[in-house]
């Protein structure tokens, strides 16, 4: 019984970190009032022995003259046996049995357990009290199937994780290291754990950014409030002491390396920094934001904002499921009313006049970005529209060109029959002198007025086809059949004309 008391007490002071000599006054007292309990005497001192481990309980009577009390009164005739120095008042010290303290041992132990816990809860109370608010570090032991989590702190302190307090969506595995947040420490034994922490609690963001931010920490950068509504979003206000130190900047961090150690820490929630202002009004846009605000009123008597939004921003400012309005509203400790403004209904040409002007204005924003082009790619662009517009006027000149080349070929046949007509005109004048000059002269009207004609109709046709069957035919097509058109109007008109005068 002695060694296994003994061992237990080492082995319980190295796990709970607590002092040695505690331990064994602790002890003692719980062997001596559980000896009071069982035996019959008044007054019981005891100690242990730590190098042999040996407990050592001792009972005192005192004397007197008539006892009335054997277990704690002797009498005078009886003590000078003992003691011939003792006197009336003395008190003569005996040790208890080892069969007095078998009787005592079953009762002993849950003593002692007992005010060991009481040591134990008495060390978490002086060690933890003054980290109240700060974060701790703990080591995941194991996860209950009621949800809660145990973690075990400092001198193997454990405490407990409740799903409350825990980050929606989280998992927690054995041995994982987890930042929390200490809120209360309390030294009611029926509790099963002194600490109570917490992973949703604002005061954890604030807490991890002056950790993460030295500028924070230093006391350049000031946090002013917190929401957060927990795995999800959440809105910190900040600002500088220096002007010459963004508060935004500093919380972000070089490519948001700051923000996105805590916005890992705490299971992906997305964390909006906001610019502190004293003036509401800037800081009720600055917590709405990226909404844009038409106008607000604050109501101070209601603690009331009431911000106006056009239609198109109603949604970002009241964010999803209301999240952006909720968490504006606890930063700024105002209740925020969000209405959209009533847009008037526009005739059919003030839409127009609306669409057109975006419409102009989407093209001068292209005609920007086309002056932002490297010189190279304009000069390429120039040569490419150059070559365009060759292609078209070749198109269209090269059809036109046959056709003159052709005509000028017809002329020339008309002119050869013309020379015909006349020498044969002339041999026939001889036979008819009276009529040589008018016939003469109504050929030579009709050879005018023929190829008038002929040249009107051909340039006419040719440009109408070349045109209308350039987008769908071949040059060669439209060569061939221009031809051909051209030569046989210009023969059966001539030839018409020539035998009817005739």
């Amino acid at each position: 019984m002695e060694e296994n008391l003994f061992e237990i007490i080492k082995d319980f002071s190295r796990e709970k970190g607590l002092d040695h000599e505690v331990v064994i006054k602790l002890v003692e007292e719980s062997l001596i009032q559980a000896a009071q309990r069982k035996l019959p005497y008044r007054e019981i001192e005891g100690h242990i022995d730590e190098d042999t481990g040996k407990i050592n309980l001792f009972h005192f009577k005192e004397v007197v003259e008539l006892v009335e009390d054997p277990h704690n009164e002797i009498s005078v005739d009886e003590v000078f046996e003992i003691d011939p120095d003792a006197g009336l008042g003395d008190e003569v010290e005996y040790e208890i049995s080892d069969r007095e303290f078998q009787r005592i041992a079953h009762s002993t132990r849950p003593i002692i357990f007992g005010s060991l816990k009481e040591a134990e809860r008495q060390m978490v109370v002086s060690i933890f009290t003054d980290k109240v608010g700060d974060v701790l570090t703990g080591t995941v032991l194991r996860v209950e199937p009621n949800g809660r989590v145990a973690f075990s702190f400092q001198n193997n302190v454990e405490a407990y994780l409740f799903r409350r307090e825990q980050i929606y969506g989280e998992n927690f595995s054995f041995g994982d290291h987890v930042r929390v947040l200490l809120l209360d420490v309390n030294d009611n034994p029926h509790k099963d754990s002194q600490l109570t922490i917490s992973r949703t609690h604002p005061g954890l963001l604030i807490k991890l950014f002056e950790m993460e931010v030295p500028e924070i920490y230093d006391g350049i950068v000031k946090i002013v409030n917190a929401s957060r509504e927990p795995g999800r979003r959440a809105k910190i206000s900040v600002y500088s002491t220096d002007d010459d130190v963004d508060p935004v900047g500093s919380c972000v961090g070089m490519r948001g390396s700051r923000v996105q150690a805590i916005v890992n820490d705490l299971n992906g929630e997305k964390i909006d920094i906001v610019r502190w202002s004293e003036d509401i009004d800037q800081y009720t846009c600055n917590a709405l934001a990226p909404a844009e605000i038409d106008s607000l009123e604050i109501d101070e008597d209601a603690q009331q904002i009431d911000v106006v939004v056009a239609p198109s921003q109603l949604s970002l400012a009241i964010g999803h499921k209301g999240q952006n309005v909720r968490l504006a509203s606890k930063l700024i400790g105002y209740k925020i009313n969000i209405v959209a403004t009533e847009e008037d209904e526009l005739s059919i040409d003030e839409q127009l006049e609306k669409e057109f002007a975006k419409t102009k204005e989407n093209g001068l924003k292209s005609i920007d970005k086309s002056e932002d082009l490297p010189e190279s790619d304009t000069d390429e662009a120039k040569e490419t529209a150059t070559a365009l517009e060759n292609q078209d006027d070749n198109q269209d000149s090269s059809p036109l060109t046959a056709e003159e080349s052709e005509t000028t070929e017809d002329k020339d046949k008309v002119e050869a029959e013309e020379t015909d007509n006349t020498e044969d005109t002339k041999n026939n004048s001889k036979d008819a002198p009276a009529e040589s000059k008018t016939e003469v002269e109504s050929k030579a009207e009709t050879k005018t007025k023929t190829k008038a004609e002929t040249k009107t109709k051909t340039k006419a046709e040719t440009k109408t086809k070349t045109k209308a069957e350039t987008k769908t035919k071949t040059k060669a097509e439209t060569k061939t059949k221009t031809k051909a058109e051209t030569k046989t109007k210009t023969k059966a008109g001539t030839k018409t004309k020539t035998k009817a005068k005739s």
